[in-house]
This record gives structure tokens, C-alpha cells and sequence, in this order.
């Protein structure tokens, strides 16, 4: 057996052992999830050098199911995606585990807790390994069963029973969907293999299935247009796409900890994951790729722009992963799977980080209330930070617009991933720019107000833009990062295309110059335009701030109250549905239901008092008396004649025989007695004379 099936069963022993172990390990449980999980985050690393330096991983454990032609077997395939993954997976929930350590104490179910998220990352890290795609679709469900679990942690709140049971519900709905998916796969390819099914994929392109064969129906579908479609419909709910997404921020009842483990490394991840996984398949389906890029960008800019305008943290985080799940979503829908793949690792160790220090975050926000969150009107900006504020803004372009970056958008040589690319490229510059703009004025104009030590009421840090302490520092560094993260994008789309359905580009030598061509001109003006932009907010006057449009103003509402989508789910769905179950209770179950087993009570008591006095009393027991009566007087007819007068006589004959025979017994009776003491005297002699003789 390989070492790499250590993986996921550290978690899965760690988990086992603090279930069954119960008060007995106190609040000692960290003790076990962290080495736990210390252990499969080395494995897991271990694993990535494997694949780096020998290729992808095979290990098969055991055949789980054999009937007829479908075979299920229990087995990891470890390739490229699947050690990303496994690295991401295992180093995030050990930190979590670690932070879980002192977050939690004082917890009343501390142990209950690690040996569930212990559970949670078994489930994602089995999720991740499945060669198979029905294994994978049940760990799909333990996932979310485990989620269930960890946001109703505190069980005494009402919110928290009720965000757990919301995600439940909607992530069950969701993998109906996923269900029938599979179902179709096997249905067309006769096996459950993930690897066999992308060999044979696109030699059953024109491939046609009946659908409604057994009901003797004639209707033909092409499953590998389908198949996606459905799989994506699993996808959406496990990462919470449009309209599935209401239930991840009310999955913030949870505690932070498991926050960060839904964000960041389990759950939401399933999603981007599967499609990076079923890319062949996708890529086959233009339909069910146009479908999933619409999906995933209407996601993205919805949950971005609600999350500009929530006032509680955890829940402007909440909606900033829907968006960024989105905009990962929407890469897979336009081919640029590495690209999607590269922004998932990303945002999985950032949010992880934000959200274990959101609560740092709550306590300065305390501190500092009083700081003011717009710009005074009669304080006017330092030229320095104007130009400042415009080189900062010039730096974006050329990362992002840099050819290695562009490479992960670009790998699987689609048309629309390249127009994507420049959209969503142009509008990073551009609100960036406004958001660096805003920031630093912010921060080196008004300087950060904090308490004074030994001292009553505060002191303003008035730190400066353009100091020698600051510009040096930030340059090397700055120039530094982009370097890596060139040298890093190069690195990891070769590493990732054998992973991929389509070979990368060609290789093009990228330097620093690069950026110098003629076309970053057009990022660098869009760059200046978000700089003028926010300048001419900046200098508007403040009265003109007040006199706000009225659609801006309905805009905002709409956002604050998420588009009113718990609203349209509470009118439209929730509560037909309890209308319609409450019918169904009292036409079905009271009226009909109730009725019919009443009714059939009532017909069999009636049925059995029926056969009671008719059978019974009128049919069973008079036949028994009658039978009973006849026999009576058949004895007394048979004593009157039989015994009186037939036995009478015979007995008296019988008598005289036996008055005949005593008479001849008495006659030999004395000759007899004496014989036979005559032979027992002898025989007892000669005994007598044989003991003698022996002794």
C-alpha cells in the first residue's frame, strides 16, 4: 500500500479517535487533529515532489462494487491538479487547526469540533484523490454533511441551527443535479472512471441516448452535451453560484475557524476543482461552457458589488469569495482553466488569512471608530501624493498585462479567454488605480488616529509618501515580487499542462522589456483614467456629494438588501412550499391518509364482529353443539343396547369361565408351590458351593 494513502486517513484517525474518545480527552483534542494533520501536510508535499520530478500517481486500494458492468473501485489518481490541491487543502487546515487551538478554548464541544473539521478536510482531501467519480460525488455529500455539522456548532442559537439548515438544503437540491449527472456518464460511457471517461470522451461526441426509452418514447439527446450541465449544477451549489449562493453567508454563523476552512480550503473549492477536473469533457460542450462563463460572471460582479456596500465584515467576506468563486467559475466557462486554477491557490491561503484575522481586524475598527471615513473638504492633498498616488497606479498594468500572465488565460488557445482577459484586465487597472488613489490620501493625508501612551485622547501618525524610508524599501520589494510571480506564472502553466485538456502555447522568452511595447499603452491610459477619475471625485465639491441621483440611491438599497434574493426565496419558494405542505397534511395525510386507515378500521372491526356471530357463534359453535348433542345420545343408545344387553350376557358366561378356572388353579396351586421351592433350594446351594470353591 502506498504512503500517499496516509493522506486522508491522518485526518481520518485523528477524527475517529476524538469522536469515540469523548470527555475523556478534555480539552486535549488539539493535541491530536494537529499532528494529524502536520503529518498529511508533509505527505502532501512529498506528493508534489513525486509528481514534479516522476509524473502522476496511481494507487488502487480495493474494488468496493462489481454487479454486472458497473465497477467501482476505491482508488487515488494524484496528478499535477491533484497536488495543488492536496498542498493547499492540508496547509490550510493546519494552520486553522493551530488557530482552532486557541480561538476555541473555553468551548464546551472543543473536542466534538476538531474531530468534525478533522472529518471535513478527510472528506475535501478524498474528494481531491477519487479516481472515481461515484466516490467523489460521496464524499461530495460527507463534505456537506460535515458543513452542516460546523455551522450549527453553536446549537443553542437559532441562527446557527437554521444558516445550517439552509445550506444543507440548498446544497442537497443542488446535487440532485450532480446525481443525475453521474447517472448519464455511466449511462453513456459504462464506466465511473474519471480518467476512462476523458480518454473516451471525444470519440463519443455524436454519441446519442434515448431518454425516455423506458417509457417507450422515442427522444434523443447527445449525453456529452448534458452531462456537463448537470455536473455544473453540482458545482453551483457547493460554490455557491447564482442562484444558489444564499446560503454561504448565512454560513458565517459558523465559527471563524470553520469560516476560514469553507472559504478557503474545502467546500467552495469543490467547484472550481470538478470543472478543472472534467475540463475534456466541458470543452466538448460549447453550450455548457457558454452556460458556465454567463453563470460565473453574473455571480462575480453581483456578489462584488453587494459586498461594497455590507457593513458587517464577515459578511463583506462572505460575498467577496462568491465573487472571487465566480470569477473562477467564469475562467473554466471560457477555457482558461489555468488561469482559474492559479486565482483559486491564490485566494484559498488570502482568505484564509483574512478571515482568521478578521477578528484583529473587529478590534482595531473598536479602537478606531472615531477615524474619519471620508475627506475633509477643507484639506487639501499635497501635490506628492497626487503624483504618488498616479506611479502606484501605473504599476498594475504591467503584471498583469506582463506575457506570463497572460499565458494562464491563453494556455488552452481560446478566442474568448483572450477577450476576457484584456475586459477584466482593463477594469482591474481601472478600479485599482481609483482605489490606490483613495487609499493613500486616506492614509498619508489624515494618518492613522490612535490612542496616546501615558497620555489622554489620541496622536495622529502623519507618515509620508514619498520619504526615502518608504520609496526604497517598496521599490526593491515591489520589483522583487514581480519578478517571482513572472517567474512563478512561466513555471506553473508548464507544470500544470499535462493536467489540461489542450498543450500550452509555445514558449516565449518574457523580460522586463516586454512591457514596453506599443499595446501596454492601452492599460497604462486606462490606469491614468481611474487616476483622473478618483482626483476629480476628490476635488468635487462636497455639496455636490449630497445631490445623489435616484436610481443611484434605488442601486444601493437593491445591493444592501443583496438583491433581494432571501426576499424572492421567502415569497416564491419558501412559503408555497410550507402552503403546499400544509395542504398536503391536511387533504392527504388528515383527509385521506387518516380517512382510509380509519376507514379500514372501521370495515375490519366490522368484518371481524360480522364473523364473530356468524361464523362463530351462528356457524362454529352451533355445529360443536349439535356434534356435541348427537354424541350423547349415540353413548346412551349404545349403553341402553350395547352394554346392557350385549355385555350383560357375554359376562356372565365369561364370569362362569373364569369361576372354572380358579377352581382348577386352586387344585395344582399346592403341587406347584412345591416344585418350584425344590428348584430354588438346589440353585442356591450350588451357588453356595461355587463361592466356596472359588474363595
Amino acid at each position: 500500500m502506498s504512503i500517499f494513502v496516509l493522506i486522508p486517513l491522518c485526518p481520518l484517525i485523528a477524527a475517529v479517535v476524538l469522536a469515540l474518545g469523548g470527555r475523556r480527552w478534555g480539552d486535549e483534542g488539539h493535541r491530536i487533529g494537529i499532528p494529524a494533520m502536520g503529518l498529511s501536510f508533509v505527505l502532501s508535499l512529498y506528493a508534489f515532489f513525486e509528481v514534479v520530478t516522476s509524473g502522476p500517481i496511481s494507487v488502487s486500494l480495493y474494488r468496493l462494487i462489481h454487479v454486472d458492468s458497473l465497477v467501482v473501485d476505491l482508488n487515488f489518481y494524484i496528478d499535477q491538479l491533484t497536488v495543488l490541491l492536496l498542498v493547499l487543502v492540508t496547509g490550510v487546515s493546519l494552520v486553522v487547526h493551530v488557530f482552532s487551538s486557541r480561538y476555541m478554548i473555553g468551548d464546551p464541544r472543543y473536542n466534538r469540533f476538531f474531530a468534525v473539521i478533522a472529518l471535513f478536510t478527510f472528506s475535501m482531501l478524498m474528494l481531491v484523490m477519487s479516481g472515481n467519480l461515484l466516490m467523489l460525488y460521496v464524499f461530495w455529500e460527507v463534505m456537506g454533511l460535515c458543513s452542516y455539522l460546523l455551522i450549527s456548532h453553536s446549537a443553542q442559537r437559532k441562527p446557527a441551527i437554521q444558516a445550517a439548515t439552509k445550506a444543507f438544503i440548498v446544497n442537497a437540491i443542488a446535487d440532485v443535479g450532480f446525481g443525475f449527472g453521474i447517472i448519464l456518464t455511466f449511462a453513456t460511457f459504462g464506466t465511473l472512471d474519471i480518467q476512462t471517461i476523458l480518454a473516451q470522451a471525444e470519440g463519443l461526441q455524436d454519441h446519442t441516448i434515448n431518454l425516455f426509452g423506458w417509457f417507450g418514447m422515442e427522444y434523443q439527446i447527445y449525453p456529452i452535451a448534458i452531462i456537463p450541465l448537470l455536473l455544473f449544477v453540482g458545482a453551483m451549489g457547493k460554490s455557491a453560484q447564482l442562484p444558489f449562493h444564499i446560503w454561504l453567508p448565512y454560513a458565517m454563523e459558523a465559527p471563524t475557524p470553520v469560516s476560514a476552512l469553507i472559504h478557503a480550503a474545502t467546500m467552495v473549492n469543490a467547484g472550481p476543482f470538478l470543472l478543472i477536473r472534467m475540463s475534456p469533457l466541458l470543452m466538448l460542450s460549447p453550450e455548457a461552457m457558454t452556460c458556465i462563463a454567463i453563470v460565473g460572471g453574473a455571480t462575480a460582479l453581483f456578489a462584488a458589488m453587494v459586498s461594497m456596500v455590507q457593513s458587517d465584515i464577515k459578511k463583506n467576506l462572505a460575498y467577496s469569495t462568491i465573487s472571487q468563486i465566480g470569477f473562477m467559475i467564469m475562467s473554466c466557462g471560457i477555457g482558461a482553466f489555468a488561469a482559474a486554477l492559479f486565482h483559486l491557490l491564490a485566494h484559498g491561503f488570502l482568505k484564509a488569512f483574512l478571515f482568521m484575522s478578521t477578528g484583529s481586524a473587529l478590534q482595531a475598527v473598536h479602537a478606531n471608530h472615531h477615524v474619519a471615513n471620508h475627506y475633509s473638504s477643507h484639506s487639501t492633498p499635497k501635490t506628492t501624493l497626487y503624483v504618488g498616488a498616479l506611479v502606484l497606479a501605473c504599476l498594475p498594468p504591467f503584471v498583469i498585462f506582463s506575457g506570463p500572465y497572460e499565458g494562464l488565460w491563453n494556455a488552452n488557445e481560446f478566442g474568448s479567454a483572450k477577450i476576457v482577459f484584456w475586459l477584466i484586465g482593463l477594469a482591474t487597472v481601472f478600479f485599482t488605480a481609483i482605489y490606490l488613489f483613495r487609499g493613500i490620501l486616506f492614509i498619508f493625508q489624515h494618518g492613522p488616529t490612535i490612542p496616546a501612551v501615558g497620555k489622554a485622547g489620541t496622536v495622529t501618525i502623519q507618515p509620508q509618501l514619498l520619504s526615502p524610508t518608504h520609496v526604497i524599501p517598496l521599490a526593491l520589494v515591489g520589483g522583487v515580487m514581480a519578478y517571482l510571480l513572472m517567474v512563478i506564472w512561466t513555471w506553473f502553466v508548464e507544470f500544470l499542462s499535462p493536467a489540461l485538456p489542450v498543450s500550452p502555447l509555445p514558449d516565449v522568452e518574457v523580460t522586463a522589456l516586454t512591457a514596453s511595447s506599443w499595446w501596454i499603452l492601452l492599460p497604462l491610459g486606462v490606469a491614468v483614467g481611474g487616476w483622473a477619475y478618483a482626483m476629480a471625485s476628490q476635488t468635487t465639491k462636497s455639496h455636490m456629494h449630497s445631490k445623489e441621483a435616484d436610481w443611484k440611491k434605488a442601486l444601493y438599497v437593491f445591493f444592501l438588501h443583496k438583491g433581494y434574493f432571501d426576499e424572492w426565496y421567502e415569497v416564491y419558494v419558501v412559503q408555497p412550499t410550507l402552503r403546499f405542505a400544509n395542504w398536503l397534511w391536511r387533504t392527504v395525510d388528515i383527509r385521506g391518509f387518516d380517512r382510509m386507515v380509519h376507514a379500514i378500521a372501521s370495515t375490519t372491526l366490522a368484518l371481524a364482529s360480522w364473523l364473530w356471530r356468524v361464523i362463530d357463534i351462528k356457524g362454529i359453535d352451533r355445529v360443536i353443539v349439535g356434534v356435541g348433542a348427537s354424541s350423547v345420545g349415540l353413548g346412551q343408545w349404545m349403553w341402553r343396547v350395547m352394554d346392557i344387553r350385549w355385555l350383560g350376557s357375554n359376562l356372565c358366561q365369561i364370569f362362569k369361565g373364569v369361576d372354572a378356572a380358579g377352581q382348577v388353579i386352586q387344585e395344582t396351586e399346592s403341587r406347584t408351590i412345591q416344585h418350584h421351592l425344590l428348584v430354588m433350594v438346589f440353585w442356591l446351594v450350588s451357588a453356595i458351593g461355587l463361592l466356596y470353591v472359588l474363595v
